[in-house]
């Protein structure tokens, strides 16, 4: 509790710049998202209606239409939900939509309808119940790419031997294998899940949603500003994270 007293106490200064920063880590939370679905969407022609759905609101959100963008995400979800022989329980494209679907919500929840204003105040949330509705999601998108994790996951042995192959290749000619597509995902959604957890006074549990962040994507830039920013105003030390 005294770390939230901590927090609720913070000059008004630095309340307004840790707003700005989590506008700025919500956005490139999309950026990061795309360079990942780049490299991984569109392997199959079943996913390709309900991911138009999803590509369309991705658009419409970063221009800031927040109602159009959800539509959209829920269109995405309930294509999904209709296709034959899909596993919901571990499917990567599914747990996208959660996430996108979490995003829209975590982002009206903090700012409102307004979504480039700061809470007012230093309230944690203009709208505390669009977050919570929002860790539905997250948690849904969450459990999917552990799921799956859990059973897919190459040894540590096997991890080495792929780092090796790729020893002296360019970036972009790097095609993603399934596991590190799972990992990155989770850890955006993990990113979102520290953010949410921030805005609703959990600030312990938000440091640890952004080191298991972290800890599946080693230098994930928005998992690692926000967890520099809240840990700097609360006095404590960044820890090391280290690479699953």
């Amino acid at each position: 509790m005294s770390l939230i007293r901590d927090l609720m106490h913070l000059n008004k200064t630095m309340k307004i710049v840790t707003a700005v920063i989590t506008v700025i880590s919500v956005v490139m939370l999309v950026l990061y998202w795309r360079s990942i679905q780049l490299k991984s969407l569109g392997q199959d022609a079943n996913y390709k209606a309900p991911m138009r759905h999803y590509s369309s609101g991705e658009k419409k959100m970063i221009r800031g239409k927040m109602k159009q963008a959800l539509k959209e995400y829920m269109l995405a979800k309930k294509g999904l939900e209709a296709l034959p022989e899909i596993n919901l329980d571990e499917d990567f494209y599914y747990g996208v939509v959660l996430n996108g679907i979490g995003t829209i919500l975590l982002r009206t929840g903090i700012y409102g309808e307004n979504q480039l204003v700061a809470p007012e105040n230093g309230k944690l949330g203009v709208l505390p119940e669009k977050i919570k509705e929002s860790l539905v999601y997250l948690h849904q998108s969450e459990k999917i790419y552990k799921t799956w994790l859990q059973k897919h996951k190459p040894t540590a042995g096997e991890i080495e031997r792929l780092k090796a192959s790729r020893v002296g290749k360019k970036y972009e000619d790097i095609i993603p294998e399934s596991f590190e597509r799972y990992q990155k995902a989770l850890s955006v959604t993990l990113c979102n899940l520290g953010i949410a957890s921030r805005y609703l006074g959990d600030v312990e549990g938000a440091i640890a949603y952004y080191q298991e962040a972290l800890a599946n994507w080693p230098g994930q830039e928005t998992a690692m500003k926000n967890l520099e920013t809240l840990q700097k105003e609360l006095g404590s030390p960044v820890p090391e994270t280290v690479e699953k």
